[in-house]
């Protein structure tokens, strides 16, 4: 991986990790389903929040 890769993964990240946390915020009626589903959840919203960012950032890219 270069390093413009590297940092584009990272950045997903954190923008995943802000979007989650929004998510989190916004949907309270989610924190009262079981664990395994909540997380279940939690973990394919940070997925497509982390998918979304990293075509954005690599398209974004290809075109400069």
């Amino acid at each position: 991986m270069s390093d413009e890769q590297i940092g584009a993964a990272i950045a997903a990240a954190v923008i995943a990790t802000l979007g989650l946390w929004w998510f989190r915020l916004i949907l309270r009626s989610v924190r009262a389903l079981p664990p395994i589903t909540r997380f279940g959840i939690y973990a394919l919203i940070w997925l497509a929040y982390f998918v979304a960012v990293m075509l954005v950032i690599t398209r974004s890219q290809s075109g400069a």
